[in-house]
């Protein structure tokens, strides 16, 4: 008798008496693991090939299942505004699954990561995109509800606590093994990475106690300057050669992250002491300079383990927190890859090269539900970019922005693979790229319907507006509580960002060649 469930199942079209249903079900017992796996790989491989050939088409949105119902963005009663914010408490369920892990222990001690890249790969894939953008109504009622801000406030102390008792617990348990240690380790990253889109959302939002929690965050994660460089460096040198966190066309991820990391830590340095000078303060004062700052606590906190709980638990500590690392910027190593804003040939007013503003078309986009839920929308990536401080819950989509296959998780795996990644998104990056120049060809009385006005790339709890490009009307904080900050000093950079003139300088530039 054949083993397979094709080969079992083709006994059927020869032998008319056998019973379908039985012979289905003796099929699918009888069916070997690797039966099983090639089956699933075929399917997988057959999906993200659809996805694939949608993500070519700038003028329709890719696919997804009920990808315009607007269930979780219509206007709640009173008392139930909770029901909006309920999809991102899956955000939670990478952290649990490490809790979940160590309580099953063994081989479980590896959920995490399983669960994050092959479960949500292949969920995001079947369930598919998102498309709805919410009115104008529900824009206002998502972006005044609180629930979606208290949801934020409860990972960073949760991920804390996953790092301490997961030292605590391998320090109580000597019999575990390296695979399991490793395992607990390797959980607690990629919990810790699929948070980041929490930390992200936290470093924009307005307050110091919200950036305060994402900077305890990425203490425990050994990553502490890491905030100081994305909000001032990542944003205003996004898609730029400039940039070390813009993954360039070609590059591969391994290469990237040690270039990345490098000139993060300078950039971030840089950018401190800038921040420090122009307060009159020096960048080696330790009382002011937030990275050392950071750089003392991630030490202190890697002492303190090592004191009482261990070798094995320091070296845990400090490899989850490599792993965190490794998880932030494989995103940024996907979110810009291949595309690039247009240089004016000028020097800005702090002796940077000057560019364009950021734009849609300078940051990949992806709609896909599950992991927009997992990482509070983080991939809504343009919009972001454009305007860094709209939050989270009421970013939008736009089908015409450069469009990635599939969701975050996915695209990490692809990531991995280096001449996968390229024969995928070679090839996209260059549809990008076709798309803007059918954009701007169009007449400028016609153009514009894709996307809406506006922009304002620098937002932060130090200035909400107008630290970098901005035009006004394009920030949510106009309009709430907190009120504009426009006219209030950069805390920076010098340059005034003239929008207008560059893109004249960008016109006249074109025109000469």
């Amino acid at each position: 008798m054949e083993s397979t469930i094709l080969g079992r199942l083709g006994n059927i079209s020869v032998n008319e008496s056998v019973d379908f249903g039985k012979a289905v079900t003796d099929a699918v017992q009888d069916a070997s693991p690797t039966t099983w796996y090639t089956l699933l790989a075929g399917a997988s491989l057959a999906l993200l090939s659809f996805r694939v050939r949608e993500s070519h088409d700038l003028h329709t949105n890719n696919s997804g299942w009920f990808q315009f119902n607007d269930f979780f963005y219509r206007v709640q009663k009173p008392g139930f505004h909770w029901i909006s914010a309920v999809p991102f408490l899956l955000n939670f369920v990478p952290t649990a699954s490490v809790f979940l892990g160590i309580y099953l222990g063994g081989m479980f001690t590896w959920l995490t990561p399983f669960a994050g890249y092959v479960v949500v790969p292949l969920a995001d894939l079947i369930v598919g995109e998102d498309s709805y953008n919410p009115t104008k109504e529900q824009e206002t009622y998502l972006r005044n509800n609180i629930w979606f801000r208290v949801l934020t406030w409860f990972y960073p102390p949760l991920y804390v606590y996953s790092v301490l008792y997961g030292a605590y617990y391998i320090s109580k348990n000597p019999e575990l093994t390296v695979g399991e240690i490793t395992g607990i380790a390797v959980s607690t990253s990629v919990a810790g990475g699929f948070g980041i889109g929490c930390i992200h959302e936290l470093i924009h939002r307005p307050t110091k106690f919200e950036l305060g929690l994402a900077r305890v965050s990425l203490i425990f994660a050994n990553y502490g300057g890491f905030w100081i460089e994305h909000l001032w460096g990542h944003h205003k040198r996004v898609a730029t050669d400039e940039d070390p966190a813009s993954s360039a066309l070609g590059d591969d991820l391994y290469t990237f992250l040690i270039k990345c990391w490098i000139g993060v830590a300078r950039s971030a340095w840089n950018i401190e002491q800038r921040f420090l000078h122009l307060q009159g303060k020096s960048e080696y004062n330790v009382f002011e300079n937030r990275i050392i700052q950071a750089w003392t606590a991630s030490s202190a906190i890697g002492f303190s383990i090592y004191y009482f709980l261990g070798l094995p638990a320091f070296l845990f500590y400090v490899g989850q927190g490599v792993g965190v690392w490794a998880h932030i910027d494989n995103a940024n190593y996907i979110e810009h890859y291949g595309l690039r804003r247009r240089k004016t040939g000028k020097l800005d007013k702090d002796g940077e090269p000057e560019y364009e503003r950021p734009g849609w078309f300078h940051a990949w986009n992806t709609a896909d539900r599950l992991s927009n839920y997992i990482l509070f929308k983080i991939e809504r990536h343009p919009d972001h970019h454009t305007n860094a401080g709209r939050p989270y819950q009421i970013l939008r989509h736009f089908k015409e922005s450069p469009t990635m296959p599939t969701g975050y998780a996915g695209m990490f795996v692809l990531s991995w693979f280096p001449p996968l990644w390229w024969m995928i998104m070679d090839p996209l990056v260059k549809n990008a790229y076709n798309a803007m120049d059918e954009y701007e060809k169009q007449d400028g009385s016609k153009r514009g319907y894709e996307f809406p006005k506006g922009y304002n790339n620098m937002s932060s709890a130090f200035k909400r507006e107008g630290e970098g490009f901005y035009e006004a009307g394009s920030s949510p904080y106009e309009e709430d509580f907190y009120g504009s900050d426009v006219r209030t000093k950069r805390r920076v950079w010098g340059d005034d960002f003239d929008q207008k003139r560059i893109a004249r300088d960008l016109i006249a530039k074109r025109a000469e060649e």
